[in-house]
């Protein structure tokens, strides 16, 4: 394989580990809608080599991307995220206490947000909230 070959398959195999709950996709989508070629080297930049690092675990990884979008606010990129963590094996209290510990950094009302997309990614992923199964 060529590197080239061999970073698009990276790409793929981490865009598939990270991503695969996913009903409707992730920003990838939309890029290729504006600049195909742009989408894919974004693509194997974020998920072929930032994404697909081993300094950090995949869960640690997801867990931190989950914080960072809380605090920012992004509930679409959010959505996606808490997606990758369950797939990459956070735990639901995991990834709720996660959100959490945010209120120090966003207040409150992104936390509630953020709740309300958890919420959703549980629901469609016929998964329990963590506090139902105490």
């Amino acid at each position: 394989m060529t590197d080239d070959a061999e970073l698009r398959e990276r790409t793929k195999r981490t865009a598939r580990l990270l991503f695969h709950s996913l009903k409707s996709g992730v920003g990838f989508e939309t890029w290729k809608r504006f600049d195909r070629m742009l989408a894919r080297q974004l693509s194997m930049f974020f998920t072929g080599t930032l994404y697909s690092r081993e300094v950090l675990s995949q869960k640690q990884r997801e867990l931190c991307a989950v914080a960072s979008l809380t605090v920012l606010y992004r509930p679409r990129e959010l959505h996606a995220h808490i997606h990758a963590a369950l797939n990459v094996g956070a735990t639901r209290p995991e990834v709720a206490e996660t959100i959490f510990q945010q209120v120090t950094y966003g207040g409150m009302p992104v936390v509630v947000e953020a709740l309300e997309v958890y919420a959703r990614v549980l629901e469609e992923r016929g998964e329990p909230f963590p506090a139902e199964e105490r």
